[in-house]
Parts: C-alpha cells; sequence; structure tokens
C-alpha cells in the first residue's frame, strides 16, 4: 500500500498543501495566475496556526456538546435537548465567525506597509486584486479551517430531534457566510490601518456595527422618535449575517423565506464589496507619504509637536525612558473617551431615557453588552500594543542591551496604561453611581417598595464595576506576558481576549448556578 493512503484524516489537508507547494499535486492552470496565491499556500501549509486553530475550535465545540446534554439540558426530553444544543453551537459559530476577522485579517495589510514591503509586491508584474486575494487566502486559511471543525458539530442535534435537515443546511450556509463577511471587512480595514491596534479596534467596531448595533439604531430611531412601526423597519436588519442566522430557524423561514435569502445575498455582497474596495484602494496608498504630510492636518488629533507637549515628553523620559516612549501618542486617549462617552449616553437612557419610550430597553440594554465587549477590546489592544510595536521596529532588542532593567521596563509599561486608563476608568465608576441614584429615584418615585431596592442596585452596581476593573487588571497582566512570551506576536491581542474574556464568559454562562 502506498505510503499517501495511510495518512490520518486529520493530517489529510496539511499532506495536500505540502504536495501542492512541492509539485506532487499539480494545480490548475489558472493557479498560474496567482503567484501570491500559491507564495501564500505554502507559507500556510508550515504554519503551525493553520491546524492547532481547528484543533482548539473543535475541541470546545465537543465541549459544549457533552456540557449541553449531561448538565445543561438534564432530564429533557430529545427533542427540547436538540434545540438547546442546536441554539448553543449556532452562536458559538457566529460568534467565531464575526470575530475571527479582526483577528486574523486585521493586520494583513497593516503590517507589510508598517514593514515597507507592500511596495515590493508593486515592482512586480502582480495587480492590486491579486495581493488583495493571496493576503486574504493566506490570513483566512486558519479561520475557514476552524470553522469547518464547527459544522459536524453543528449536525449533532439533527441526531437528537427537534432540528431539520434544511434548518442545519441555513444556519450552516450563513455561518459560512458570517465568516467571509468579517473576513472581508478585516481586510477593509487593514489597508485604510498602519498601526495594528487601530486596524484590530477599526474592525472590531465595523463588524459589531454592521451586525446589529447600526441596524438596532436605525430601528431604535425610527420606531421611536418618527413613530415608524417596527415591522416596516425590519428590511434595515438585513445587511446583518447575525439577522441571516435568525431567518434560518424553521418558524422564522417559514413565515417569510425571502428574508433569509435576501439577508443572505447582502451580507454575502457587503463581503465581495469590502475585497474590491480594497483591491480598488491599494494602489494609491501603498507609497509612504507621511513625510510629505503637513504637521498640520495630524495637530489636532495628535498634538504631538507642541511646546508643552515636547517638556512633558522630556520630563518624563527623564523619569523613565519606556514610560515617556509608550505615552507619547495622544489618540489612544480619543478613542477611549470616545467609547466612555457612549457609554455615558447609554447609561442616561437606561436610567431616564427609558421613561419617555419604554420600548427602547431592550436595544440599550444590547447596546451596553456591546459597549462591554468593545471597551475590552481596546484595554486588550492597548496592553498588547506598547511592546508588540517595540518587538516589531527592534527597539525591545535595543533596550534589553542597555543596562536598563527588566522593572524598570515593566514599571514604565504600567505608568503608561495608568497614564492611558486612570480617569476613564474613574468617569465609569462615577456612571455606576449615576445609574444606581437615578434607578433608585425613579423606583422610589413610583413605588414604596422603592427604597428597599436600594442595597440590592448599589450591590448590583458595585459587583459590576470591580467585574471591569478585574477585567482591566487581568487584561493588561496577561496582554503584557503574551505579548512578550508568544512566538507570533500577532496572535497575542487574541489570546489575551480568549484568556481573560471569552473562556470565562463561555464558562459561566454553561456551569451550572
Amino acid at each position: 500500500m502506498p505510503e499517501c493512503y495511510a495518512v490520518s484524516g486529520a493530517r489529510v489537508n496539511r499532506v495536500f498543501l505540502l504536495w501542492a507547494a512541492r509539485g506532487v499535486v499539480t494545480l490548475p492552470r489558472q493557479m498560474a495566475l496567482f503567484p501570491l496565491v500559491e507564495r501564500e499556500l505554502r507559507a500556510a501549509a508550515r504554519r503551525g496556526r493553520t491546524y492547532w486553530l481547528r484543533s482548539l475550535v473543535a475541541l470546545a465545540a465537543c465541549a459544549i456538546c457533552a456540557w449541553v446534554c449531561l448538565v445543561t439540558t438534564r432530564g429533557q426530553q430529545h427533542l427540547a435537548m436538540g434545540k438547546s444544543l442546536f441554539g448553543f453551537l449556532s452562536a458559538l459559530g457566529f460568534a467565531y465567525a464575526l470575530l475571527v476577522g479582526p483577528f486574523l485579517t486585521a493586520d494583513a495589510i497593516s503590517e507589510e506597509k508598517r514593514d515597507g514591503t507592500l511596495g515590493l509586491l508593486f515592482l512586480t508584474t502582480l495587480r492590486s486584486w491579486q495581493v488583495v486575494i493571496g493576503k486574504w487566502l493566506a490570513s483566512s486559511l486558519a479561520g475557514f479551517l476552524g470553522l469547518l471543525a464547527i459544522l459536524p458539530s453543528l449536525g449533532i442535534p439533527l441526531l437528537l430531534g427537534g432540528v431539520t435537515p434544511g434548518e442545519y443546511g441555513r444556519m450552516a450556509l450563513g455561518v459560512v457566510n458570517a465568516i467571509f463577511f468579517s473576513l472581508g471587512a478585516g481586510m477593509f480595514v487593514s489597508v485604510l490601518s498602519r498601526d495594528q491596534g487601530r486596524a484590530t479596534l477599526g474592525t472590531v467596531v465595523l463588524v459589531l456595527g454592521l451586525a446589529g448595533m447600526l441596524p438596532g439604531l436605525v430601528i431604535f430611531l425610527g420606531s421611536i422618535t418618527l413613530g415608524v412601526p417596527v415591522a416596516k423597519l425590519e428590511p434595515v436588519a438585513l445587511i446583518s449575517p447575525v439577522w441571516t442566522g435568525y431567518q434560518a430557524l424553521d418558524a422564522a423561514f417559514r413565515a417569510n423565506p425571502r428574508q433569509y435569502w435576501i439577508s443572505l445575498g447582502i451580507s454575502h455582497g457587503l463581503g465581495w464589496a469590502f475585497l474590491a474596495a480594497t483591491a480598488i484602494v491599494l494602489p494609491g496608498i501603498w507609497r509612504d507619504q507621511l513625510a510629505d504630510r503637513p504637521v498640520t492636518r495630524r495637530w489636532v488629533l495628535r498634538l504631538g509637536y507642541t511646546r508643552g507637549w515636547r517638556r512633558t515628553f522630556r520630563r518624563r523620559a527623564e523619569r523613565n525612558p519606556v514610560y515617556a516612549s509608550a505615552a507619547r501618542q495622544r489618540w489612544p486617549h480619543w478613542v477611549f473617551w470616545g467609547l466612555v462617552s457612549l457609554v455615558a449616553v447609554n447609561v442616561y437612557w437606561l436610567t431616564f431615557g427609558y421613561r419617555s419610550s419604554p420600548g427602547s430597553a431592550k436595544f440599550h440594554q444590547n447596546f451596553a453588552y456591546a459597549l462591554v465587549f468593545t471597551n475590552r477590546v481596546w484595554v486588550a489592544v492597548m496592553a498588547c500594543h506598547v511592546i508588540l510595536e517595540a518587538r516589531r521596529s527592534g527597539a525591545l532588542e535595543l533596550l534589553l542591551t542597555t543596562p536598563l532593567r527588566a522593572r524598570t521596563f515593566l514599571r514604565g509599561h504600567w505608568r503608561a496604561l495608568r497614564h492611558y486608563f486612570f480617569w476613564p476608568i474613574v468617569v465609569i465608576g462615577l456612571l455606576h453611581v449615576f445609574y444606581v441614584v437615578g434607578t433608585w429615584s425613579a423606583l422610589s418615585g413610583r413605588s414604596a417598595l422603592g427604597n428597599s431596592y436600594l442595597l440590592s442596585f448599589a450591590v448590583s452596581a458595585a459587583g459590576s464595576f470591580v467585574n471591569f476593573l478585574s477585567d482591566v487588571v487581568a487584561l493588561c497582566l496577561v496582554g503584557t506576558w503574551l505579548s512578550v512570551s508568544m512566538r507570533r506576536p500577532a496572535l497575542a491581542i487574541l489570546a489575551t481576549l480568549l484568556l481573560v474574556i471569552l473562556l470565562p464568559f463561555a464558562l459561566s454562562k454553561t456551569l451550572p448556578t
């Protein structure tokens, strides 16, 4: 028996990619048009991330299946168990599909721009769309293989009952379409960005905005402000891949099958539109023209060339050069204060605004969850950003060759993080107090039991703030450690969020209370 027939199923993808790279398997003639695709496939065949990500995702899906069947749905009938398991796995699939883009493709082109190697590709006969397709395939391969590991687990509820084959097929198609949408959005933000942190956060905002925040905001403003019925505003939600998953369920699909296919087509078209826009924009931005831009165009946002800033930088450099270098930019302040402003507006609506429009409470609760996740993403980005940039530019190696001690380096890094996060965290704490006082005043004016609820609201708000504060500290600690220790620094942000936020959240939803 030839050796190739003894290869296990888990290694089929790797063997095929290696054979294609070595010429054992001849690629189609059309592949000659994509030399960059062939190069990236060879690189992906030797990249460990292509395989261990698939194994981790499959392990997580199997663990959720076992836990839901043995603990969460114990005592239920098979039909109810199948529906519950299908809901858990569908949520896992969409969460994975929407979050994989910001961390796999958001830095695909911006990394080349930072290294100054993007222009070398345009010295060849390659066109911009070939560069985009090649970088997209290289960055997306691991994500697609991980998604393929979820789909067999998603079919387990078919054996239990309660889920039809058509429902499974529509949901699987929706999840695949969601990851295509997310990866395309990551490529589009990557071509517009130069910094990894800003590219990651921008992709998170774009994906979450189109997936839920923007349609929800339009429906909310149209129904509350303009008085338009919600049923007439539902077509706005067709751009959301999450809405496609909702329409894939049997009840919604039987009521209106066209909604599913239209939503699927629109979100799929957005994915192609992102890739096309990337290919159009790429030829005009690959040249490094920062030196030709006037300082006044960046002065308002950066405030980096004023006398006060120079005096502050000189004073910080005398204390700790790492702190001075890490805290020299002003744009992180604007981003975090912008997020805090959105939190303040949302807290006001949750406390007082819902009285004039009770139907808006559900939207603001979901919007609060999106803001909570976005704030934590930004904390993780900034916790890893300084060290990742130092590793990329070689500044970290230069610092290690100086008499600067590791304790001094870490102290400067933590001072920079306190410089960025301290006052926004204080304001978020005051917003918790505002929420408690406002909610208590509303209840005390409506019911005699309002005073008795003050303690419960205070404890709940204090627990929420302590949870946020502990998340910030944990993200900074784990992000600092992973950004120094990981062999692939680009995955440090994703690993930090996975260990500190996503994994504990998944356990809290599955463990019995």
